[in-house]
């Protein structure tokens, strides 16, 4: 009998939904969402780490042009110290962005750990006063050579991160031609 009911069912048309297929569309549409989301929030993050490498690769050589014009006197101790001054409050604004930007992928991107341990390094300095001279000091040649080869250091750091920012960065935008969410596509 079970047998002479289901053969007595009409063929579904292709208008005739389920509950069960009704779910799987919304399911996908779901997934969708979640996608452009997730690669809309990645080529955000990735262009504000590029913006923050960016910032703190041009405060390293402001840093290092600053010593290089008190080495060659072409400038006097008063504006090396404020450029100093100004150069760091950069950085560290940059250093803060990127620490935010890095934050939630700390665990899941390889990048994270040396980002964040070197925002460690750079705010112990900045604690401790490893990153202060005083204008007695600016042209003793050991304390401005020790600045000199910490900016150096930052700057090599600096430069290749920005390489690895930009490539993330180029990726997450041709990520959104890929998935079809640009408005050019």
């Amino acid at each position: 009998s079970h047998l002479a009911q289901s053969a007595r069912v009409a063929p579904r048309t292709a208008w005739a939904r389920t509950p069960r297929s009704c779910g799987t569309r919304v399911d996908a549409l779901r997934q969708q969402r979640k996608m452009v989301f997730f690669t809309v929030f990645a080529t955000i993050d990735s262009l504000t780490l590029l913006l923050a490498m960016t910032g703190m690769t041009g405060a390293s050589l402001g840093f290092l042009k600053g010593i290089a014009d008190l080495e060659h006197d072409l400038t006097n101790t008063t504006d090396f110290l404020q450029t100093l001054k100004t150069m760091s409050r950069v950085e560290h604004v940059f250093l803060a962005i990127n620490v935010l930007a890095c934050l939630p992928f700390l665990g899941n991107w390889w990048m994270a750990p040396p980002q964040l341990l070197w925002a460690a390094f750079k705010g112990f300095r900045f604690a401790t006063g490893a990153d202060a001279m005083a204008e007695k000091d600016a042209y003793d040649k050991t304390i401005y050579l020790k600045h000199r080869k910490i900016h150096t250091m930052s700057l090599f750091f600096y430069l290749i991160s920005w390489f690895i920012y930009f490539a993330r960065a180029i990726t997450a935008v041709m990520d959104i031609h890929v998935h079809g969410i640009s408005p050019y596509d």
